[in-house]
């Protein structure tokens, strides 16, 4: 599965920012389209840790909280 493989990248080299911040973005999407909406949020939140200007992840935040709020 898609999560176990960008998970498994992540732990290859944790200390690659530029490359991890990709890493957890795509597990964010896959964790969105699975309806795992905490953990996407998770990765997303990562991705913000290392650059907290990151537009992507910054819509992908909100698109995700609007999802919950319809659960």
């Amino acid at each position: 599965m898609a999560v176990e493989e960008y998970k498994a990248a992540l732990e290859l080299d944790p200390e690659n920012s530029a490359f991890n911040i990709n890493l957890y973005l795509g597990l964010c999407k896959v964790l969105v389209t699975l309806g795992r909406g905490n953990d996407a949020l998770s990765s997303c939140s990562s991705a913000l840790d290392i650059n907290g200007d990151l537009v992507e992840a910054l819509i992908k935040v909100g698109y995700i909280q609007i999802q919950m709020l319809k659960i």
